[in-house]
């Protein structure tokens, strides 16, 4: 008897943590969507700052869950620092909205905010990664905007090291604040 009384009153305390995991994972899955959606907003921006029309955003692209894609047409050619604006804007944006839960403590325990966070950060050593590993052309891979940057004349590997080193200097302040990467705990 004593047991079932104890089963039954522990009954709501499990389903309110099913209740709370559900809503973290939509908290996260938010996160991770608005966080690239915020990166190709950053390249919609400058595309709108360069005369670009016709601008389109698509989250996620087609043919892919974790990416997106930003359009526009262009009455003339964009110049070179017009294409590199274009290309670090996505990038720089995503960061900016990083570096944004990283100042306001109170956004530390968000796990919207968090997922915001930990994909911007992420993204960032992806897109390095991914520019150092593989090759423009090779399985159809179109490169990501580390390339557009080198293929607009910039140093890409200037570029590279200015994201890896922000992500990891975030990384550093992220586990120092105890903010969780993805529900995991930094400890390094």
């Amino acid at each position: 008897m004593k047991r079932r009384l104890l089963a039954i009153l522990l009954t709501p305390l499990s389903a309110f943590g099913g209740e709370r995991d559900l809503v973290n994972g939509i908290e996260s899955v938010a996160g991770i969507y608005s966080s690239i959606f915020l990166h190709e907003a950053g390249h919609a921006l400058a595309f709108k700052a360069v005369g670009a029309t016709d601008i389109s955003i698509e989250v996620p692209r087609a043919g892919s869950i974790l990416s997106g894609v930003t359009t526009a047409q262009t009455s003339n050619p964009l110049s070179s620092s017009q294409r590199q604006f274009i290309a670090v804007s996505g990038l720089f944006t995503a960061s900016l909205a990083a570096e944004t839960v990283m100042q306001r403590r109170g956004l530390h325990s968000s796990v919207y905010a968090q997922s915001v966070l930990g994909t911007a950060v992420t993204s960032n050593l992806i897109h390095v990664y991914q520019y150092y590993t593989r090759i423009r052309g090779v399985n159809g891979w179109a490169g990501n905007d580390i390339d557009q940057y080198e293929l607009a004349g910039g140093n890409p590997h200037v570029f590279s090291t200015v994201l890896a080193a922000y992500s990891l200097w975030t990384l550093s302040r992220m586990r120092k604040n105890e903010i969780p990467l993805f529900f995991v705990n930094l400890r390094f």
